[in-house]
């Protein structure tokens, strides 16, 4: 689906009659979510939890009888009672989010799925057009934050390793795809599918796409946004370290580089941290190793330290979270609500720098509850930001601890890239 589309269907949506989903809508759609206070964001999120208990129980029978049964009235709901509605991401293997969408959903939007590089049946999350036009809205606010400028409408290139038919398949890349395409942004996919009739994985038939690389390469406007896995990025400029000078004078004369410069504005985003293969590097060591060979500049052309972004997004979730290295650590969006549990007890703390599971409440979905555990360990810590927390990740949840869960994105990536 293309963003326009998506934007056009979302319009005509019946549900906009609805006034809690109007109410989410017009806040997603408000540029001034991020100028508020903690206090003041903390008590319009609880608000939007009581709402959207509400609109849940008329919307599904199944919520209807799952609060009356947990003695949670919506009215008088908290973010405690959180713990007790959010579902582990295995439930949404195969068909397992059916019992929880509406009864009136409107069936023109899209289904993503997860990779499947557990081997087990993929977690499959379905995603109306209205969801998907929050979405674009949402995720571009959430990054221009962080990204601490905004995109200008219509201008930049963006590079993305990874290949066009996994838009229509992988959660984390349509939504950088629709957000761009809502930009007006330009973008390149750095890899191809390899059609092949052998058994063998998804992540086994893509192959880089010199061509497109070397067209990126080549461009001379900027911002240059280069999105990746931390191994792409490590494979990358581990060629760049180990290459012969008259190889590297050959490709500098080709490409332009390296290094390679991404111009005014120009920065690296990594989807999940290096948590997809344990032979890499630690993440800071592969930012370090890349900014000898990627260089950037700010809006007025003054060089800079190429600045990194880590996004952590799963097919669960509509909104990612994303960190600036050396900046701020994890930020949700506004809207968010990220709470974390006592990995023993499963109960809610509020204990700043202790490993706790994370849990993602997103008041702004309008087709199911979506309000899971995604099988991670981050901390927090205050911060003086919007959130009034940042959040560092930790790891993720092993089988021998109980949690046998897929890997979110930024693993997608890595396997993709480390083959």
């Amino acid at each position: 689906m293309k963003a326009e589309e998506i934007k056009t269907l979302a319009s005509k949506s019946k549900l906009l009659k609805d006034p809690y989903v109007k109410k989410v809508h017009d806040l997603v759609k408000n540029d001034g979510l991020f100028k508020k206070s903690p206090d003041q964001l903390t008590k319009i999120r609880k608000g939007l939890l009581r709402d959207c208990l509400a609109y849940f129980s008329k919307k599904n029978d199944y919520y209807a009888n799952l609060f009356e049964n947990l003695n949670i009235v919506p009215k008088s709901a908290d973010f405690a009672d959180l713990a007790k509605l959010a579902v582990p991401s295995d439930m949404l293997r195969g068909d397992g989010q059916k019992p929880f969408l509406i009864k009136d959903l409107e069936s023109d939007g899209k289904t993503y799925t997860s990779s499947g590089t557990t081997g087990k049946m993929p977690v499959r999350v379905y995603r109306s057009p209205l969801d998907l036009d929050i979405m674009m809205k949402a995720n571009t606010d959430i990054f221009e934050y962080v990204y601490g400028d905004y995109l200008e409408e219509g201008k930049g290139t963006a590079l993305f390793m990874a290949a066009p038919e996994l838009q229509d398949r992988l959660y984390f890349i349509a939504s950088v795809y629709l957000a761009l395409e809502n930009k007006g942004l330009d973008l390149i996919y750095g890899m191809d599918m390899k059609q092949t009739d052998d058994n063998v994985s998804l992540w086994q038939k893509l192959v880089p796409n010199k061509e497109n690389i070397v067209k990126f390469l080549k461009i001379k406007e900027g911002p240059k946004l280069f999105f990746t896995a931390p191994a792409g990025m490590y494979l990358m400029s581990q060629k760049f370290e180990t290459m012969g000078i008259f190889r590297k004078l050959a490709y500098k004369m080709a490409t332009g580089s390296p290094p390679v410069d991404l111009k005014e504005g120009g920065a690296i985003i990594t989807g999940g941290g290096s948590k997809g293969a344990s032979d890499l590097p630690a993440y800071d060591k592969i930012v370090d190793l890349s900014r000898k060979h990627f260089t950037s500049s700010d809006k007025n052309s003054n060089k800079r330290r190429v600045p990194f972004m880590d996004v952590l997004g799963m097919t669960e979730t509509l909104t990612a979270m994303i960190d600036r290295f050396g900046v701020m650590d994890k930020v949700p969006h506004p809207l968010s609500h990220v709470f974390l549990l006592d990995k023993n007890t499963l109960e809610p703390m509020d204990e700043d720098g202790k490993e706790g599971v994370l849990g993602v409440f997103n008041p702004f979905v309008t087709s199911w509850l979506e309000v899971f555990y995604p099988g991670d360990l981050m901390e927090s810590h205050p911060s003086e930001r919007y959130y009034g927390k940042e959040y560092v990740y930790k790891r993720r949840f092993t089988v021998e601890e109980g949690w046998d869960l897929q890997r979110a994105c930024g693993g997608t990536l890595e396997e993709m890239m480390s083959k």
